[in-house]
């Protein structure tokens, strides 16, 4: 059987380094699936039978990375940033007097001190290029870390070259000067760089991070009418715990005693406090408000809907949008195609170069390796994603995949299912109409007394309307239910029938005209009308209505200003479902459909555009998945919400026109990061290059490479962040 596990991993730098490992997993014998998210520095590694993760950590450490024991992501990410600001410090106080003496040779063996004072820099805080460059060369790749590596080691060595033969040097005709400055400038900027990239990027998985806070981390157990304070992680299925005002639910559970209000809008976005009492379910991580609550323990660890949330949110910042391939496949061949040019340069500069043109045409193809920023074009879209990914967790709503993203901010149509979707899935007594000498209220009593030991949604509603109206009950004999056709019980004597038309016909003969006509008109309001009636006498036809979502004609409109058009599908009859499509401005729907026709529909709107599809039921979910995008209600069935890639927490179809603006607003965020990574290195390769420099005698130090190398870098993870100003 297959298993998945998660990997942290040190010593990635850029999100070429999270591609490498990616292809080496995915290569390893056993392994069925890997996936590498850089910005969390973790791999996703689903395994086959018979696979040891000894193969796997190997291979990882092979390639020149390692594996992080260390479980939390937050102290992760700060040891790096720690770590990385050391490395800055100490090297900016090293090349601040390398700069100097660069600038004013005030002191004998100038060169020398220069010399020395650049080694540590180089080739000790350097490592963190060199190690990775190796292992690159070792297996016949190449990353942002090789060109930062050949880049500063040529400038090195060449300097090395003009200190130890400096006459030879000047003899043939090449300025005898020594390049160390940009060496440590280059090496000084970038770690700089990546202690601002790590910063932001922490920021970018701040919405996982405070998903983990939410669950506190001790709570009182009740046993045997003693308090025991415990740690969370140790609580069991079946504990008592009581919960004080104020205080997080430390598991999922159900109320057994005390009433409160519980502030659950960390997990379904829904922000007015929900009422708990007696027998409600109650979410791990929530705030309990002034009241005391006893729950028992339900659901603990892994297994509670919170633990699922962070799932889902970490496994969509795994998954990759179609645009993100794209970004992917370009950053493979980048790297060597910047190598390329960087000898290319070398070799136009010796050729038709000015003097000294060894010195320019080395200059020169260095700057091109250290400006050339695959990283930014790697960064472009996860960190896009993780922002969006975690601002949608914010407002309850649950992306599993990245490519949701993308489709969804191209939708044509989103198909809707009805029950439980556009409407509340809550069936109410809409509508009597009575005949004879009976009134509306004597039809209610007698229908509510013969339908209220029914199992039937009808006696629901007709429960709540008796209650609204103060009905009694009153003792009923021979109760008899008959699957499809309706109820029959005794009151007084008297025998009442509750059914459908057929029901009444096969018993009565034909129904009146009149009365006819009245259910007809009821049943085109997308009713389901039912006849009362004993001894041949109709008393009343009772209609009974899913109440439509107060927000679901508003979204229909919505959907329609924006281009995109809804279409209803449901399995109800054809009265209902025009009915229903009328009042919601709904022009195609389709009715009396069978759950594996759904998908069928689905799979023939998937032909003329991008389709989404929104629904609730265990009948919903082939066409959930058949859907390029499947969106389930949260509180539909539990196979329905597998099924989906996005899931609308606290069943909130609001969320849906929410859904759609971020999914927007994020691909609007990528394709800026793509445009602004492409033009930068499309523009600053060849002015590297030296391409300006016969007109207007313009070329790029090494060092500014760095700087705007950097800037890339920086600049797309903090557009990213952008996202986390979007508003509902």
């Amino acid at each position: 059987m297959a298993e998945k596990i998660e990997l942290p991993i040190t010593g990635m730098n850029c999100a070429a380094c999270a591609a490498r490992i990616e292809r080496a997993l995915n290569r390893l014998d056993g392994v069925k699936e890997a996936r590498v998210n850089f910005p969390l520095k973790k791999a996703e590694v689903l395994l086959g039978d018979n696979t040891d993760l000894k193969d796997i950590i190997s291979v990882i450490r092979e390639i020149g990375y390692d594996i992080d024991i260390e479980k939390d992501i937050t102290l992760r990410a700060k040891r790096e940033e720690k770590g990385l600001f050391r490395d800055f410090i100490i090297t900016a106080c090293l090349t601040v007097p390398i700069m100097f003496f660069s600038m004013w040779q005030v002191l004998p063996y100038n060169n020398w001190i220069l010399f020395f004072l650049t080694v540590p820099v180089e080739f000790y805080f350097g490592l963190r290029f060199h190690r990775p460059a190796i292992s690159n060369l070792k297996h016949l790749t190449a990353d942002m870390n090789t060109l930062i590596s050949l880049g500063t080691i040529s400038a090195f060595f060449y300097s090395l070259l003009v200190i130890l033969f400096p006459q030879k040097i000047a003899s043939a005709g090449i300025k005898p000067h020594v390049y160390f400055d940009s060496c440590s400038m280059i090496i000084t900027i970038v770690l700089l760089g990546r202690f601002f990239e790590s910063k932001a990027k922490t920021r970018t998985y701040s919405a996982i991070k405070l998903l983990y806070e939410l669950s506190p981390n001790e709570c009182t157990v009740v046993k045997d009418g003693k308090e025991t304070r415990i740690e969370t992680g140790s609580l069991e299925v079946g504990d008592t715990v009581i919960i004080r005002p104020g205080e997080k639910i430390p598991a999922d559970g159900v109320v057994i005693e005390g009433n409160s209000y519980v502030d659950e809008s960390m997990i379904t976005g829904e922000g007015l406090p929900s009422s708990k009492k007696t027998g409600d379910e109650v979410i791990a991580g929530t705030l309990n408000g002034k009241g005391s609550l006893l729950i028992k323990v339900t659901r603990v660890g892994k297994d509670t809907i919170l633990s699922k949330i962070i799932r889902l949110v970490e496994e969509a910042q795994f998954t990759k949008a179609p645009v993100q391939r794209l970004a992917d496949r370009v950053a493979s061949i980048f790297v060597p195609a910047v190598i390329l040019i960087s000898i290319i340069t070398c070799i136009s500069w010796f050729v038709y170069g000015d003097e000294p043109k060894i010195t320019n045409g080395l200059l020169s193809s260095v700057s091109v390796l250290i400006i050339a920023c695959p990283c930014a074009l790697g960064l472009a879209t996860p960190t896009a994603i993780m922002v969006s990914t975690g601002i949608a967790a914010k407002l309850g709503i649950l992306i599993k995949n990245a490519a949701s993203v993308e489709l969804s901010s191209k939708a044509r149509f989103i198909l809707f299912d009805k029950t439980g979707t556009l409407t509340k899935g809550e069936i109410e007594l809409s509508e009597i109409k009575s005949f004879l000498q009976f009134t509306e209220m004597d039809v209610l009593k007698i229908a509510y007394n013969i339908e209220r030991l029914s199992e039937h949604p009808f006696a629901d509603a007709l429960r709540k309307k008796a209650e609204e109206k103060d009905i009694e009950s009153v003792k009923v004999n021979a109760f008899q239910t008959l699957p499809g056709k309706g109820v029959k019980g005794t009151i007084e004597d008297i025998t009442y029938y509750l059914g459908n038309i057929s029901f009444y016909e096969e018993i009565n003969g034909r129904l009146d005209e009149v009365v006819k006509k009245h259910y007809i008109e009821l049943s085109q309001k997308g009713g389901s009308p039912v006849i009362l009636w004993y001894n041949n006498k109709i008393m009343g036809i009772l209609n009974f209505k899913d109440k439509i979502r107060e927000e679901s004609q508003f979204i229909v409109s919505a959907l329609k200003a924006s281009g995109i058009e809804a279409v209803m599908i449901t399995g109800d009859n054809k009265e209902t479902a025009k009915a229903i499509s009328d009042i919601l401005g709904i022009k195609r729907y389709y009715y009396r459909v069978l759950p594996h026709e759904k998908a069928n529909i689905v799979e023939d709107y998937k032909k003329k555009g991008i389709t989404l599809m929104v629904g609730d039921g265990i009948n919903d979910a082939p066409s959930l998945v058949t859907a390029h995008v499947g969106i389930a209600m949260g509180k539909g069935t539990d196979i329905a919400i597998e099924s989906a890639d996005v899931v609308l927490m606290k069943g909130q179809l609001s969320k849906l026109l929410t859904f759609l603006k971020l999914s927007r607003k994020t691909l609007k965020i990528i394709k800026q990061n793509l445009f602004w990574a492409f033009i930068y290195n499309i523009i600053g390769i060849p002015i590297a290059a030296g391409v300006l420099y016969p007109h207007f005698s313009i070329r790029l130090e090494p060092m500014f490479g760095a700087i705007a190398m950097t800037i890339s870098s920086v600049s797309v993870v903090t557009n990213s962040l952008r996202l986390k100003m979007f508003k509902e």
